[in-house]
């Protein structure tokens, strides 16, 4: 899993102020000898004692200590800069003294809510709160899937939109795998009947048969009141008007799709 870095304020300095002096020293002491032709030298022993590399020092080890955390190999404090428990430090002296925490990168999870004037509303969240949203769709699958509901059969029409809509998934399927999610949560056609239930499950088998290629992670999640659900406060009895959703009791508004993507990606956070 990667790591997030994220500066710590100082509380307390320690040996960085003399080990940036060092460094300070040893880097000026070495242009000096490069321009004479002369060659550079080892680094003092307090630089040698750490692993120093382009102008940083580490990693250090961390002991959190309630709010701030203590470097002992430098002896120094810092500030922790959000909650949890930080992997490493790194010291940096390119520009200053400054000190970095290493954390562990929570994975995102990735809701995606299927429909007709959104073919695929992706919407990525990591720790319960949103992170990135996507649309995809194209206005001419979305008007060959009107005549497929329009005619009495439509089986001709649903194999132009595999074929039309083919590229979009990929695309969709390459803007979710470049998230890296831990999950994803794919609303689940499979009990709806009817013509609209049968072409959005063409959507789903195919958005899943990529996902699956491509080594993504993905569940089922029952859709059932998704759409009326606020994913603001959590309000129930939410009310869709068009395309908006409106909740009543704290008043928020967004998209009816990016509401239901919402919501698929919060219970899949609390339950996957």
């Amino acid at each position: 899993m990667k790591e997030e870095i994220i500066e710590a304020r100082i509380l307390e300095y320690g040996k960085l102020k003399s080990l940036y002096n060092d460094i300070v020293f040893f880097k000026k002491y070495s242009e000096i000898l490069e321009r004479s032709g002369e060659t550079v030298g080892s680094p003092p022993p307090s630089i040698r004692e750490l692993q120093f590399v382009q102008n940083r020092i580490g990693p250090l080890k961390v002991v959190v200590q309630g709010r701030s955390a203590k470097l002992p190999e430098v002896n120094a404090v810092v500030l922790l800069p959000r909650n949890g428990i930080p992997k490493f430090a790194l010291a940096d002296f390119s520009n200053g003294i400054k000190v970095y925490l290493g954390y562990e990168k929570e994975s995102l999870i990735v809701g995606i809510d299927i429909g007709l004037r959104h073919l695929f509303t992706v919407v990525a969240i990591t720790r319960g709160k949103l992170y990135k949203t996507r649309f995809f769709g194209d206005k001419e699958v979305i008007e060959t899937f009107t005549k497929y509901l329009g005619e009495e059969q439509g089986v001709t029409h649903l194999e132009e939109i595999k074929v039309k809509v083919r590229g979009i998934v990929k695309e969709a399927t390459s803007f979710i795998k470049e998230l890296e999610p831990k999950v994803v949560a794919i609303e689940d056609l499979r009990e709806y009947e009817g013509k609209v239930g049968k072409g959005l499950r063409v959507l789903q088998d195919m958005l899943e048969k990529e996902l699956y290629s491509n080594g993504v992670r993905f569940r089922r999640i029952d859709p059932y009141n998704t759409s009326k659900l606020c994913s603001h406060c959590g309000y129930k009895k939410g009310e869709v008007m068009g395309s908006i959703f409106v909740c009543p009791s704290c008043g928020y508004k967004a998209d009816r799709d990016f509401n239901a993507a919402y919501n698929l990606a919060l219970m899949c956070y609390y339950t996957c």
